[in-house]
């Protein structure tokens, strides 16, 4: 059967690409018989450490794909939070924000198809990330700063054994640098543009001949690239804005939108107890107070939704509203506590109120007629403590203790207009306590690589929804109480039944526990001033409430499986498959505005993935050149999409599909001088069945799943003969047409398109500073990266990417 499903896949990839990954081992093979007599002594390939499966190992030889970006490539592509490592590396997406969440502090991470572009706290992301070993359980506040990193791996496909539930995508795993026994100290600031003023110092100080500490701290500023601008004779009309003081979180950070204004810190202990011992103890902390993403209406639907309703109250007079049954819906607002029926149709233009029509559409992404909620408010901070014990010279012993605890508040006016249409906002705090013990060790005369282990992991916390729709006509107030845990042992082996061909075989156990209680409220009694049955609501006593009364409780247990077999054609070519699987946790939509039928809390179930890869990993020519190639087949079944039900973005089982596809990741050292990476991705990801209702079609693209993507990258160095050196970087990258919402609402998809960025770099003779000038987005394009429609209100809103800009970097360190 697997054989099979890997033909079948061959024969459906495009043929250039299935050629170029079966043929891709030929030169290499060649080079090797070549030169295998007679090598010289030079410059190669930077070695990459891993630890995808839990032991230190060279990224090619471990049988799975990964992508692993260095500290100095970090550095030198001025890549400063995770998600900007996407753009190198095939077949993954990754954005810093969420549809309506106005937060740039969320991660919207996809690989190979699989993900999650939703923050809510009942809502699991769909790739895991991990710090140090600590898994971040919630995608806001995952956007990690790459401060003082040792390398960043991204691990494709379900991951579903080593690193657990929640990695059906995939994982990402990073490492920050560990405290030096030496004293270290280094330094950058960079000025750039919309007044960009960053600070970075890192310092690495030994307390003692078995203590060392390290300290890292970064300060990130910048302005808006997005204005408020005035609404030519908005003044003339009444605006609400500001007037819902009952209403939580509904704030504002002045006159642009797009900002970037957080510090982030870091602490680490290193004692070496003994020489089988190191016991190392982290602290670190982020703050984030900047204006929210920027926000770009794009089209207004006023028929047929609350912003028809709403015309038709400010346009017709009381009397008339009363006789055909809209006057209790037009009339006082539950927080403002004031109507707007026939405020336009009296004698008093005092009173008056702008239309909601496409009037507020400035064509620009630069500007808007937004006055709403315009913040993102981000603290969190987290303590780990992890000890490596060599117990016996084949039997090591791992503990990662760790505690993290986050509060944001964010918020963004969606409307683009000088009026309340979508103004959404959000006010979540979490904590979480996880613990992992493992076993790793050799055995059967080393030819077998085991490790064995338990996982504990447990978070509390809430999430208040305050969103206002159409002028205050509907008013959410949604206070969401979540608690899960969930408990995992795992095994994984690799065994070499020759020095060319080996086996690898994984299990993993996790039973999850969730329990969540909804106060979801409709302050302004919307539904029962239309004609929704009063009866129907769950709380007679109160009928603003919505979501149903009391405590719900899920349990979930899932067997996840890896197998897979390597074959070493040489040194420095090995040749695998791997079959994984990987499962994302279920859970409850929250969002509500009216009530269920039957008081019903609304569930969806875990999605499943079950994945087959070939692949291949060569060096050759003298460890100058590197390729990397796989093709994959993946089946994802319950997939889980966020689609709109009224005014609600609600959650749900959308059915299953089929992902297929292949990457290529090459790295060439033409000389001495001249270095090239490459990197091709594309995939076939659609639904083969949908589910009954659903709002999905088949025709629709995958969230942030591009068909083809390409990198293109390249170092220059020119050495001085004072010792000094110039070097010169670029980089392009192409992605075909990605869609940023489920539904693929028109005017919201991203067009296929191509970015580049550059830069020049000099190095100083003694290494001790450096000088950067560097430009980001050369051809000024536009992507969108986040969009969403309300259809009930009918109104269609994006996120565009920042300009072109322009940066300077001086770098010192001794």
């Amino acid at each position: 059967m697997m054989r099979f499903k890997l033909s079948k896949l061959a024969r459906q990839l495009p043929l250039p690409l299935t050629i170029g990954l079966l043929a891709s081992s030929l030169p290499a093979m060649a080079q090797e018989n070549n030169n295998s007599s007679n090598k010289k002594e030079q410059a190669g390939l930077e070695v990459i450490s891993v630890t995808a499966q839990k032991r230190v190992e060279n990224v090619q030889e471990v049988p799975i794909t990964i992508s692993a970006v260095s500290a100095d490539s970090i550095r030198d592509n001025d890549i400063s939070n995770v998600t900007e490592i996407s753009a190198f590396i095939p077949n993954v997406e990754m954005d810093a924000t969420s549809p309506f969440a106005g937060s740039s502090s969320v991660l919207s991470a996809f690989i190979r198809g699989i993900g999650q572009n939703d923050f809510a706290f009942n809502l699991e992301p769909g790739v895991g990330l991990y710090v140090d070993g600590v898994y971040y359980a919630r995608t806001i506040g995952a956007v990690v700063d790459t401060l003082n990193l040792e390398r960043i791996e991204v691990l494709k496909g379900p991951q579903g054994t080593l690193f657990g539930r929640n990695t059906i995508g995939g994982a990402i795993s990073i490492t920050t640098s560990a405290p030096d026994e030496d004293f270290n100290f280094q330094t950058e600031t960079t000025l750039g543009s919309f007044n960009r003023q960053d600070i970075r110092v890192s310092a690495d100080v030994p307390l003692s001949d078995n203590l060392f500490s390290q300290f890292s701290f970064s300060s990130k500023r910048r302005d808006g690239y997005q204005k408020r601008i005035h609404f030519a004779g908005a003044e003339q009309f009444i605006n609400d804005v500001g007037k819902f003081n009952t209403v939580e979180n509904q704030a504002s950070y002045g006159n642009q939108s797009g900002a970037e204004n957080g510090t982030n810190a870091r602490l680490k202990l290193l004692y070496r107890a003994s020489s089988d011992i190191d016991i190392t103890w982290t602290s670190d902390m982020s703050h984030t107070n900047e204006s929210a993403a920027p926000s770009s209406l794009i089209a207004v639907n006023s028929e047929g939704s609350l912003a028809s309703l709403y015309n038709t109250c400010i346009g017709l007079d009381v009397a008339t509203l009363e006789q055909i049954g809209l006057g209790v819906a037009c009339g006082v607002r539950g927080v403002v506590g004031t109507s707007f029926a026939g405020a336009n149709a009296d004698d008093n233009p005092n009173n008056n109120r702008l239309p909601i029509d496409d009037r507020y559409i400035t064509g620009d992404p630069d500007t808007t007629y937004a006055t709403g909620s315009n913040f993102s408010i981000l603290d969190a901070w987290g303590t780990a403590l992890t000890v490596d014990w060599s117990l016996v010279d084949s039997i090591d012993f791992k503990s990662i203790t760790s505690f993290r605890k986050l509060e944001a508040s964010f918020g963004v006016d969606n409307s683009g207009a000088p009026l309340i249409l979508v103004d959404t906002s959000f006010y979540t705090e979490q904590k979480q306590y996880s613990q992992e013990l493992q076993l790793t060790g050799k055995a059967f005369g080393d030819k077998l690589d085991w490790v064995t282990g338990l996982y504990y992991f447990s978070e509390e916390g809430m999430l208040l929804d305050t969103p206002i729709f159409a002028a205050g006509l509907v008013q959410v107030y949604g206070p969401n109480f979540l608690e899960n845990k969930a408990v995992a042992a795992f095994a994984h082996l690799n065994y070499a039944v020759t020095e060319e061909f080996g086996l690898t075989f994984g299990l993993r156990y996790t039973e999850e526990n969730k329990q969540f209680e909804g106060q979801q409220q409709e302050l302004n009694g919307f539904g029962i001033k239309v004609g929704f049955p009063s009866f129907l609501y769950p709380d007679q006593t109160d009928l603003t409430r919505v979501f149903p009364l009391g405590v719900n409780k899920l349990d979930f247990n899932d067997t996840s499986v890896h197998m897979g077999a390597q074959y070493k054609l040489s040194g420095n070519i090995m040749t695998y498959y791997s079959y994984s699987e990987g499962f994302k946790s279920g859970g409850w939509t929250t969002r509500l505005t009216l009530p269920e039928p039957g008081n019903v809390v609304p569930t969806f179930e875990p999605e499943a993935a079950t994945s087959h890869e070939l692949g291949i990993k060569s060096r050759f020519w003298d460890n100058r050149a590197q390729i990397n190639a796989a093709m994959f087949h993946t089946d994802y079944e319950n997939i889980q999409v966020t689609v709109s039900r009224g005014l609600s973005p609600f959650f749900e089982n959308a059915a299953a599909g089929v992902i297929k596809g292949l990457e290529f990741e090459g790295q060439f050292l033409v000389t001495d001088d001249l270095f090239v990476n490459l990197a091709l991705g594309y995939i076939d990801a659609a639904y083969t069945e949908l589910n009954e209702g659903t709002a999905i079609e088949k025709t629709d693209l995958f969230v942030n799943t591009p068909k083809n993507s390409a990198t293109l990258g390249l170092r220059y160095n020119i050495p001085l003969t004072s010792g000094a050196e110039w070097v010169i970087l670029a980089d392009w990258a192409y992605r075909s047409e990605i869609a940023n919402n489920s539904e693929n609402v028109a005017g919201t998809n991203q067009p296929a398109a191509s970015t580049a960025n550059a830069s020049l770099k000099y190095l100083s003779d003694d290494g001790k500073w450096d000088v950067t000038l560097r430009g980001d987005n050369l051809t000024d394009k536009r992507l969108i990266v986040s969009g969403f429609e309300n259809a009930d209100v009918g109104t269609t809103q994006v996120v565009y990417s920042a300009p072109r800009q322009w940066s300077l970097t001086l770098g010192y360190h001794f």
